[in-house]
């Protein structure tokens, strides 16, 4: 009985031990895998994937600068130039600035017989005079100051007789008031007309898909122009909005066009996708305005349509 006992005891021992080696194999922490490496950063050539294609300065430009990007002496920017040889009206134009001038020169045989005068309105009131030029010389200069309650858009009827081409520059020093540094610098009015071509499958006119707008940053930060609107304020529609779902941001000295029809990756890939096309009238000026998101405006910018264009389009 006794032996019997000795040998439980022993079986006893032998099970614990087996017991107790399974349960420390058990708890033995798992061994840590290496660390995954970080996959190496994209090329810095790569533009990040939710920003727009631009155009840089830096690149070789394919067109000159219009006079509106340039700056005078003393923070005087050139809003539009305009000339002319008999009585005309200037487009509407914007005065960011404090101050603006007007510029004007004539050429005519016999100055004493030329009539040169100058009628400035304010956009919002064209049947009331707000300031009157006469020039008896070839050339003269005025300058003007705004207050902040101001209204900044004005137009200029110009009356001119006996003389053979008159020229306006408007200038304001927009720095001093501007908040955004982003200005239209262009607009490209005349695009390519196709005509029908049954042989190439064309069976309808394609009206100018190649018109276009260009927007640059004079300033020298990152602009976020998400959710901005661009359009032509002649007509109801159409308008163009930027992405307002990501960040657009336009960098420093940077250009996008904006195209009536036709998509260029290199200059932002952005469009109006306007199926009659034809945005900016070849006859008469119209006025492209840029607003921000609040729906301030920032810029706006006319062009002129030389006088052979409107004397075919009035016959």
């Amino acid at each position: 009985m006794k032996n019997e006992a000795i040998r439980y005891l022993i079986s006893f021992a032998v099970l614990l031990l087996l017991t107790l080696s399974l349960v420390m194999a058990c708890t033995q922490p798992n061994p840590i895998p290496p660390p995954t490496p970080p996959e190496p950063p994209p090329a810095p050539s790569e533009p990040p994937p939710t920003q727009p294609a631009v155009v840089s300065d830096n690149q070789t430009p394919e067109e000159p600068p219009p006079a509106s990007e340039a700056e005078d002496e003393g923070g005087w920017y050139t809003t539009g130039t305009f000339s002319g040889t008999g009585n005309d009206t200037i487009p509407s134009f914007h005065i960011y600035g404090t101050e603006w001038r007007i510029t004007w020169a004539i050429d005519a045989e016999n100055l004493e017989a030329a009539n040169f005068e100058l009628l400035i309105y304010r956009e919002d009131a064209p049947y009331i005079v707000w300031q009157t030029v006469s020039s008896s010389g070839s050339s003269g200069e005025e300058t003007y100051i705004l207050f902040p309650r101001d209204k900044r858009d004005f137009l200029i009827k110009v009356t001119a007789q006996n003389l053979s081409q008159w020229s306006i520059v408007v200038k304001d020093n927009a720095s001093a008031a501007t908040s955004y540094p982003v200005r239209i610098t262009h607009v490209r009015y005349q695009g390519t007309i196709y005509p029908t071509d049954p042989e190439k499958c064309m069976c309808y006119e394609v009206c100018e898909p190649d018109e276009y707008v260009v927007i640059k940053n004079l300033g020298e930060c990152y602009v976020d122009v998400s959710g901005w609107v661009l359009k032509n304020i002649n007509k109801l529609y159409p308008k163009f909005t930027f992405p307002s779902h990501q960040s657009v941001m336009l960098p420093p000295g940077a250009i996008i066009r904006v195209y009536t029809n036709e998509f260029h990756p290199e200059t932002g890939g952005l469009s109006f996708y306007y199926g009659p096309g034809d945005i900016w009238s070849n006859d008469e000026p119209d006025i492209a305005v840029l607003y921000d998101a609040e729906g301030n405006e920032v810029s706006r910018k006319s062009y002129l349509v030389p006088m052979e264009i409107n004397e075919a389009a009035s016959e």
